[in-house]
């Protein structure tokens, strides 16, 4: 053992100085002891047992490097290695030395050039063959041939078949290069020698039947081809569709941009598979190619299938919903569908930028009337993906638009012109975070230099307002610069710009986005950069569509409010729809009810008197001939509307004493009747007694432009009922008190009538009916003034210009009144859902009314009849 391993040297090196025996190799002793063969064959190191002989080394000796030739033996082989001792060896010759040292060095060039030469590194086709562990030990080994025909060769394989099937008709085996060329052509949707397409089916089919290729069988052959055929069916009926949809004449212009979105995809679909099919060489190559790209040729064929016969938003509807389909299903075709769905689209963003005042022109809507049917009917114009809230908001805003732009055509926000140097953010799809939050920031932007210039504008009527273009300031178009609209031509023109842009051949995004998906060249971590397609809608609308809203709802605002006064008609509608204005129903009362004065009806004769206050009325619950005629009626209720009016303000009273009577009262306020009114509601009229006899009665308002986008039809409907109700509890309340002050006692005790009965209901009915009125009264009373706090909640927000405040639209204002309305329906039982109490307090007031009739009638001597009448 070494003695630096017995002296416990844990660090000696043992054999450090010993060199390799190959070496001292001798070349020439190596051939012969390794059988004439070399060690270098065929590539490969074959190195023998008895080619390296272990050296002797004597521990003893002051040399390491002294070293003898040992011969390895049987029994040495278990047994540890033993060292003897070294002959002392003479000088070495100098001439020898230097002959090793030439061989050495010869030796060790052969070992560097060997791994770089030409047979290693390229062998020849020859020399190639298969590796195995047989051949490895014995260089003589023969593999032997495979036992299965599909090794020996297609050639082997299709004489098989022909001696197998020699008593049926063999389908003719075609060159391998033939048929593949065929389904190459085939899976890009073309025709060739061998398959042609039948426009009837729809679909392609072999030329001639029971083909197959060199070395598979008809069989196999048919099930391979047939997903080909399929597949290349598939691509020739998208490309028809989406042909068809570009050159159709009545489809929507959304979808001739997909049908040229679809055939953008397929030539990238196809460019993909001429590249890749150049190199396949055989049947399973091409089926496998086919099958990535499948999967979004279906989706592209049911696109153009369901878009024909579609609108704008219901083919960006039917786009966007597959979209989120494919998110789901094919996520790896994420970035094409996006793709898809800017370029098809953007035609609809472009009508919104419309619609929010960022381009010329309106598309969604009226300034007129806005009823509930017209709404609904300009919210189907809006895609279904885009929510409620900002449907509603787009449709606020446009509104908004076409208002300022007819009634204050000179305003900030209603010129195109003025919008540009506000820098406002286009809109477009967005599908990455960092685009949302750099347009957000944009809006933010575009909103602040908007909103200083709406300050100066309505504080001065007019505005200068600056902005910096590259460290430059320049002044902004005066308020007075006439606005351009553009002819039919101009928009012509940009429409067929449009179309001509969707339609220009050529390298796009979406072209070079379908080729780097099929190459699978996208990132895989892209998608982490994206949010859910369901939030794309919303996302890339919501930071403008925010901004622009906001400062179209303080314009609209400021001109209701400040310009056309609209709280000053709010207060109208309350003081004399809803009978809030004290002198009003206390001269309309009397003027109806009141038996004391003239009558107003036509007697042949006799000159119509006036009363003490110079009026006449129709004395209503005094008179069996009901309803008055048209001249009695206008004769009653002459001057009622306009004095209690003008009454109310001092400049207008200051008007009537100097003999200056304006020629007519806001929103033309009158007295009217119903035109609208059922042979049913006219029957029940002519009752004097009945409790329906004054509804053909009404306050007639009409609201003036603008006013009419906030009071409309439906909120005057909504008024009318409303007074129609309070018409009736001012007649009760006059009969109430007129029995209780009537003096029937004589009348009484002559019909042997109970008094205390008779009395009794007077009390119970006059409680009744104060009570229900006055409840009536005070619920309105209290939900109007809570209204007119909300108002002026809006007035004074109306005086903030800091990005970001919420402020209410047309829309909002609308919706609150008509809020406000609905809780007064509630409070007077006039909802259809409180209809039984309404028909049962009907029925209770209508008795009310028709005892007062029956006293009357037996207070005047009438028949026995009514005096039992009575007693019931």
């Amino acid at each position: 053992m070494n003695e630096s391993l017995e002296s416990g040297d844990a660090f000696a090196i043992p054999d450090l100085w010993q060199k390799s025996s190959l070496a001292q190799l001798n070349a020439r002793e190596s051939s012969a002891d390794i059988d004439g063969l070399s060690p270098f064959q065929d590539g490969v190191l074959f190195i023998s047992q008895d080619l390296v002989t272990l050296p002797s080394l004597n521990p003893s000796s002051d040399d390491p490097l002294q070293i003898s030739k040992g011969t390895r033996t049987k029994e040495d082989d278990p047994a540890p290695f033993t060292y003897g001792p070294l002959e002392e060896l003479d000088a070495p010759d100098s001439s020898a030395t230097s002959s090793d040292h030439e061989e050495q060095g010869e030796f060790d060039e052969a070992l560097e050039d060997l791994w770089s030469a030409k047979e290693v590194l390229r062998p020849s086709a020859a020399r190639l063959e298969l590796k195995s562990w047989e051949r490895f030990y014995d260089r003589t080994f023969k593999e032997p041939r495979s036992i299965c025909i599909s090794e020996a060769g297609p050639r082997v394989f299709d004489a098989w078949l022909s001696y197998n099937i020699a008593t049926q008709s063999p389908a003719p085996a075609l060159q391998s290069d033939a048929v593949l060329s065929s389904l190459v052509q085939l899976a890009l949707g073309r025709e060739s020698l061998l398959y042609r397409y039948e426009e009837t089916k729809e679909q392609f089919a072999p030329v001639v039947e029971d083909i197959r290729m060199s070395g598979y069988s008809r069989h196999s052959f048919n099930s391979l081809t047939k997903e080909i055929i399929s597949y290349g069916s598939q691509l020739r009926q998208a490309r028809a569709l989406a042909d068809s949809l570009q050159d159709s004449r009545k489809a929507a212009a959304c979808s001739v941009a997909l049908g040229s979105g679809v055939n953008i995809i397929l030539s990238g679909i196809q460019a993909y598979l001429g590249e890749s099919l150049a190199s396949v060489r055989t049947v399973l190559q091409v089926q496998d190619l086919i099958q990535q790209p499948r999967p979004l040729l279906s989706y592209l064929a049911l696109m153009a299938s369901k878009a024909m016969k579609l609108r704008d938003s219901e083919s960006v509807s039917m786009l966007f919903n597959l979209v989120q389909d494919m998110e789901v299903s094919v996520p790896c075709f994420q970035p094409v569908m996006n793709q898809l769905v800017v370029h098809v689209g953007q035609t609809w963003l472009t009508s919104l930028e419309i619609s929010l005042g960022l381009g010329a022109g309106s598309i969604l809507s009226n300034v007129s009337q806005h009823d509930r049917e017209d709404e609904e009917k300009m919210l189907e114009r809006i895609p279904k993906f885009v929510t409620s809230n900002i449907a509603k908001t787009v449709l606020e805003t446009d509104q908004s638009l076409k208002l300022l732009r007819t009634h204050e055509p000179e305003h900030p926000m209603a010129r195109p012109s003025t919008l540009l140097l506000f820098e406002p953010p286009s809109l477009r799809w967005l599908f990455t975070w960092h685009d949302i939050n750099r347009t957000q920031a944009q809006a933010q932007r575009y909103e602040g230099v908007a909103l200083k210039a709406l300050k100066e504008y309505h504080s001065l009527g007019t505005f200068t307002l600056t902005q910096r273009f590259d460290n430059e300031e320049r002044p902004m178009p005066s308020s007075h610069e006439p606005i351009v609209q553009p002819t039919f031509t101009d928009l012509l023109l940009q429409v067929e710009g449009s179309i001509a842009t969707i339609l220009m051949p050529g390298p796009s995004a979406l072209a070079t986005t379908v080729f780097q998906t099929l190459c699978n060249s996208i990132p895989d971590n892209e998608a982490l950069t994206h949010p859910p397609i369901s939030l794309t809608p919303e996302l890339s609308i919501s930071a403008l569509l925010t901004a622009q809203s906001r400062l179209l709802a303080h314009s609209t605002l400021h001109l209701l409010f400040r310009t056309h006064c609209l709280r000053s008609h709010l207060r109208l509608l309350h003081a004399y729809l809803l009978f809030s204005n004290g002198p009003f129903l206390v001269r309309l009362s009397h003027a109806l009810f009141d038996p004391s004065l003239p009558s107003a009806a036509f007697q042949k004769g006799r000159i119509r008197a006036a009363g003490r206050e110079g009026g006449v009325g129709l004395q209503l619950g005094s008179r069996e001939v009901w309803p008055p005629a048209s001249s009695e009626l206008r004769i009653a209720l002459m001057g009622i509307l306009t004095e209690s009016y003008h009454s109310s303000f001092p400049d207008q009273a200051n008007k009537l004493s100097e003999g200056i009577v304006p020629s007519e009262l806001p929103g033309d306020l009158s007295f009217a009747i119903r035109g609208d009114m059922s042979d049913a509601e006219l029957d029940k009229c002519i009752n004097p007694d009945g409790l329906e006899a004054l509804d053909f009665l009404k306050v007639g308002y009409r609201a003036p432009k603008p006013l009419d986008t906030v009071i409309t039809n439906d909120v005057l409907d909504r008024y009318e009922r409303i007074s129609r109700l309070l018409l009736r509890g001012a007649r009760l309340c006059w009969v109430v008190r007129s029995l209780l002050t009537d003096d029937s006692r004589n009348v009484l005790r002559q019909r042997r009538i109970n008094r205390g009965t008779v009395q009794r209901f007077k009390i119970e009915s006059h409680h009744f009916v104060t009570t229900i009125f006055s409840y009536f009264s005070d619920s309105i009373n209290e939900i109007w003034f809570a209204f007119e706090h909300q108002l002026d909640a809006v007035e004074a927000r109306l005086d903030n210009y800091a990005v970001g405040s919420k402020l209410d639209g047309i829309l909002g204002v609308r919706t609150l009144h008509e809020e406000v309305l609905d809780r007064i329906l509630a409070a007077c039982l006039l909802r259809r859902r409180q209809g039984k109490v309404m028909g049962l307090l009907e029925e209770i007031l209508g008795l009310v009314l028709k005892f007062a009739g029956l006293l009357r009638r037996a207070s005047e001597g009438k028949e026995a009849e009514d005096e039992k009448a009575v007693e019931e």
